[in-house]
């Protein structure tokens, strides 16, 4: 039996956030009204259900998510919201696509996996291990890491590799929080992904933000990203010519937008990251977009 993380309940909110709505209102005690199937009521409270967003007509309140959604109408604050739904639903990802909550238990790559990434790509051992107990990454037959790339709900779409086309419903994703995107980080690939959160560039105090593999400079923000409706987006794309050509698009396209670059020396963010474990300095680039 697997020993029990410091993390499982960040790891039991990720999966259980994602649950569909509908079976959380029906067990919060709302019907689906007959003449609209999108809205739900019960006593004092009319839901809107949208995906994974909701809204109270009653109670002009709304958000994101099974954990928000049980929070509003019990009244709860979020940790015992998840301990409700965790014992009504039990510690299980819903069929259909979704990642396992734990992966096997012995998978012999694994150790060569989690070498390479923590020795040759700078990474901590408690992301890697958080990476691997949310269903994220994994070890092909060749020993390469392949990345699990989600939608915005937290389902997997796909997968990621050094040569993987990119996918325009989902990419490679993490926040060091549970709450909803307010605010999203775009990078290149899910090395820089991990590499950002690693660098702190996501600060501990601002909750809901996450760093996502869009798997090439996109000059449009995806479908799946703007289904968060975040507040602010960070374009941190590596290549300083390529990505500030996109974050000027971007920026033309919408007020968002604000672009995050590696050191002016530096490769892009794992590069960063590898050379701030050796103790180098770096500089910043704080270039203005142009």
């Amino acid at each position: 039996m697997r020993p029990s993380r410091p993390w499982a309940r960040r790891v039991q909110a990720e999966f259980l956030r994602g649950y569909p709505l509908e079976g959380v209102a029906c067990a919060l005690g709302y019907r689906s009204d007959p003449a609209d199937a999108a809205r739900w009521r019960r006593d004092g409270s009319v839901l809107s259900i949208n995906r994974f967003m909701f809204y109270d007509h009653l109670r002009g309140e709304g958000g994101a998510g099974a954990i928000e959604l049980a929070a509003h109408a019990l009244g709860y604050p979020p940790q015992d919201a998840i301990d409700f739904l965790a014992e009504l639903f039990g510690f299980s990802p819903v069929p259909g696509g979704r990642c396992q909550a734990l992966p096997p238990a012995q998978d012999p790559r694994w150790p060569a996996l989690r070498r390479y990434l923590v020795e040759r790509r700078g990474f901590g051992d408690a992301l890697v291990e958080l990476c691997r107990d949310f269903g994220l990454v994994h070890a092909d037959r060749h020993g390469n890491p392949v990345f699990v790339r989600r939608d915005a709900a937290g389902v997997a779409v796909g997968t990621e590799t050094r040569n993987a086309a990119p996918d325009a419903h989902g990419g490679f994703w993490m926040s060091w929080e549970p709450d909803w995107p307010r605010a999203v980080i775009l990078a290149d690939n899910a090395l820089d992904v991990l590499s950002i959160l690693s660098l702190h560039l996501v600060p501990a105090i601002r909750r809901g933000c996450a760093v996502v593999s869009t798997g090439t400079v996109t000059s449009c923000i995806p479908d799946w990203i703007q289904a968060w409706n975040p507040e602010r987006i960070f374009c941190a794309y590596s290549d300083p010519r390529n990505g500030d050509r996109a974050a000027r698009r971007l920026k033309d396209k919408d007020t968002r937008i604000v672009r995050l670059r590696p050191a002016l020396d530096g490769q892009d963010w794992n590069d960063m990251l590898i050379r701030e474990r050796a103790g180098e300095p770096l500089g910043t680039d704080d270039r203005p977009i142009g």
